[in-house]
């Protein structure tokens, strides 16, 4: 047994020994767990972010879809309208 280890315990031994041993191992063990929480939170938000890219993606190409689409509907009507009008038949595109 060494002296240190004969020595009384004591509250001041017993803060010693914390501040010395305890508190600086409690800050590793935090900044570990902060580190791996931190990774992931990241990496989490990496696999959102590429699901979020796609959906946006996905929803512009759905938007120029449509506006194609309406575009021949809109140029559809005229062409019945004058086909229409050249047979004399009253048309009015449904709103």
């Amino acid at each position: 047994m060494s002296d240190q280890d004969k020595r009384p315990i004591t509250a001041n031994y017993v803060l010693e020994f914390t501040n010395k041993i305890i508190l600086p191992r409690v800050g590793e063990i935090f900044d570990e767990k902060m580190v791996k929480f931190r990774d992931e939170i990241l990496t989490s938000n990496d696999k959102l972010s590429v699901k979020l890219d796609k959906i946006l993606k996905e929803q512009a190409a759905i938007t120029a879809s449509y506006k194609r689409l309406e575009t021949k509907i809109q140029y559809l009507e005229a062409v019945v309208q004058v086909l229409a009008e050249k047979e004399g038949i009253k048309f009015q595109s449904p709103e």
